[in-house]
């Protein structure tokens, strides 16, 4: 029998979800003493700049409506885990609960909350000798309910079920994911190997466009994609944003490996019909050709610093630093050429030559340069990640006329651009 997708449309809680379920026969294997977890997609939080949640979170109405159909079905052991990133030190997972109902759902429903932050985990060995870890909890609980957003992502082309796995594992191991060898798409898909998620829900209410926290554009899609099988439902919830799966190495990386088709043809789609839910969203940002930095750089004539694009090894902790430097660039260009300065990132970016000086932002990428003879003067920004006022100060006494209210006011208006726009309710994340 060919595995089953179901595709429907939202139009009501809890109705559309349950539907979506019955569809693909979601609770089929589920007995009602089976110990849950549901694990989301909630990155991160910021108690500064408020981060817009449209497709950037898992909505919390549809895991709301989760948990009632799981009650429904008499299911009382339930819980909620994630291991969000602390982009601020102390402000994590639990942080992120609240601001998003989390800890009035439990309240409510009698949940358990869950930081895999702060769990014990099991270590798991790679094909290749890299071991991970693993939160216990996600291996433990009998049924698993795997439930990301649908959105594109700058390194891996979308984010869905099998990327949204990847936090599940302690912190250390997430950065071994950004390793250069084997690689980010190569890494993240064996923790559905272990975890082995009962059901994964893809969330399509809104979509994110090449965005991540802060950064990206939402749009309304009012669509949930549900399946028994994780590559099923990461296929079908692909292409409904125009992405075709061989054009996603991970999507290649375990479907080779568990021996899986990765044509839609093999795979039963239930409810509405396909074609009829396509959009072509944008995965990445335009950059010139030389790589000194993305394509507004040229547009404005900017010349002079260099920001070469950032690589699959820039992990989740310092990723926020790429848009930060681009803005804070752009910020003290004049008009004229700015000094002749190059800021790299990641693990394994390598300075070129005719700069005066380099700035390496973060451990890895000081570490991979430490011998490049290129370098002339290095400004190295220390930590893991650093604090962004060792970037800005970096930035400033290497010579830029930096404006850093130019970011922390892009930052404002990012978290407040769907205020009052037709569609986009707050209340879906409360």
């Amino acid at each position: 029998m060919k595995p089953v997708a179901s595709l429907v449309r939202y139009s009501q809680s809890p109705e559309s979800l349950r539907d979506a379920v019955s569809l693909c026969e979601g609770f089929k294997e589920l007995n009602k003493n089976d110990r849950v977890l549901i694990k989301p997609n909630l990155v991160t939080w910021d108690d500064s700049f408020k981060i817009a949640p449209f497709g950037v979170f898992t909505t919390t109405r549809l895991v709301e409506d989760m948990v009632i159909l799981l009650k429904d079905h008499g299911c009382s052991d339930i819980a909620v885990g994630e291991g969000s990133v602390e982009m601020s030190r102390g402000i994590g997972t639990m942080h992120t609960f609240r601001g998003l109902g989390y800890v009035r759902m439990a309240k409510q429903y009698g949940l358990k909350l869950i930081d895999f932050n702060k769990s014990r985990f099991e270590r798991i060995t790679l094909q290749n000798g890299l071991t991970l870890k693993i939160a216990k909890e996600a291996l433990q609980r009998e049924f698993l309910i795997n439930f990301p957003v649908l959105k594109t992502h700058a390194q891996s082309k979308v984010s869905l079920g099998l990327k949204n796995l990847k936090g599940c594992l302690n912190t250390s191991s997430r950065k071994l994911c950004h390793n250069g060898d084997p690689g980010l798409e190569y890494c993240f898909p064996f923790v559905a190997d272990y975890a082995k998620p009962s059901l994964t829900i893809t969330d399509g209410i809104y979509v994110l466009e090449r965005g991540a926290f802060h950064f990206g554009n939402a749009y309304r899609k009012d669509i949930i994609v549900a399946s028994r099988d994780i590559l099923g439902s990461d296929l079908v919830a692909a292409k409904t944003i125009g992405f075709d799966p061989p054009d996603i190495t991970h999507f290649i990386e375990y479907a080779r490996r568990h021996e899986n088709s990765l044509d839609l043809r093999d795979y039963e789609i239930r409810g509405e019909r396909l074609e009829d839910h396509i959009t072509r969203l944008k995965w990445d940002w335009g950059w010139t050709a030389d790589n000194t930095g993305p394509s507004i750089f040229e547009k404005f004539g900017l010349t002079g610093t260099a920001v070469p694009k950032y690589d699959e090894t820039l992990c989740s902790g310092c990723s926020p630093f790429a848009n930060m430097v681009n803005i804070l660039v752009l910020s003290a260009f004049k008009g004229h050429a700015l000094p002749r300065i190059e800021i790299l990132n990641g693990k394994k970016m390598q300075a070129r030559p005719g700069y005066e000086k380099t700035i390496l932002i973060g451990n890895c990428i000081i570490k991979a340069n430490r011998t490049n003879q290129n370098i002339k003067e290095p400004v190295n920004v220390r930590g893991c990640p650093p604090p962004a006022e060792y970037v800005i100060t970096a930035l400033r006494e290497s010579g830029l006329d930096i404006n850093e209210s130019a970011y922390y006011g892009y930052l404002t208006q990012q978290g407040a651009k769907y205020d009052n726009r037709e569609g986009y309710d707050l209340n879906l994340y409360q």
